[in-house]
């Protein structure tokens, strides 16, 4: 089990409004405050009106807010929306416990590993063996499917491609979804908001790029890895692995 602790001073919230991508007003403590926002999906069923979220404070004079959005509440349950830290930071502790076991033979780990064009998440080091991991974080559940992306991602569809060459060049190759809640069953591409994703992620799967999903448990305090669910790339063939 992987937990991530939640840590720092936090303060429950009412979402108000969303300014931009990275800025957001929230009532908390008694006023309304300029929050960032780690996320540049569009988050439109989560950051809604009224909606209960969780805040960090803090405490830099520097920053332009005061406080950071760490938790949304959407149907009862806590949602993350930070995937901007909270998915790369649980995969690579998981990576460190040697929990995830499909990569327990590696020797090395490497963060932010450029080659290429693009620069991946993760690199694992065996002598001659190299394997390249890109994280995704995952917002959007309908139905108790998760889907992603939640907006044309260009930047997405170009780790594809590029992992799609390494594992022609016979490397390993590999996506970990992490989805930041714990009311889906299965991963999906999202189709609807950017078919070109989903056309690359099919073509990753055949060509033999590794695909992967993780739901996450979350409360006040803490963000747990609570199961592997399959990922799915189409809804008439529900079972991928």
């Amino acid at each position: 089990m992987i937990i991530l602790q939640i840590e720092g001073q936090v303060a429950e919230g009412v979402f108000i409004k969303r300014l931009n991508r990275f800025e957001a007003i929230v009532h908390v403590e008694g006023d309304e405050h300029l929050v960032h926002v780690p996320n540049t999906g569009r988050l439109k069923e989560l950051l809604v009106e009224k909606a209960k979220v969780l805040v960090r404070k803090f405490d830099s004079l520097k920053r332009k807010t005061k406080y950071g959005l760490l938790l949304v509440c959407k149907d009862g349950i806590w949602v993350s929306i930070d995937s901007a830290n909270v998915p790369n930071k649980i995969v690579y502790e998981a990576l460190l416990q040697h929990k995830l076991s499909q990569f327990k033979g590696y020797s090395h780990i490497k963060k932010e590993v450029a080659i290429g064009s693009s620069r991946f998440d993760f690199g694992l080091f065996l002598q001659q063996q190299e394997y390249y991991i890109e994280v995704k974080g995952v917002t959007l559940v309908e139905d108790r499917k998760a889907y992603f992306p939640d907006a044309p991602t260009t930047r997405g569809s170009k780790h594809l491609k590029e992992l799609i060459a390494l594992k022609r060049q016979d490397k390993g190759a590999g996506v970990i979804f992490i989805v930041q809640r714990q009311d889906a069953e299965v991963m999906m591409p999202n189709d609807r908001t950017d078919q070109v994703f989903g056309s690359y992620l099919r073509e990753a799967h055949r060509t033999g790029v590794d695909l992967w999903a993780y739901r996450c448990a979350i409360d006040r305090s803490q963000i747990i890895i609570d199961r592997e669910i399959p990922v799915v790339l189409s809804e008439k063939n529900m079972i991928y692995r």
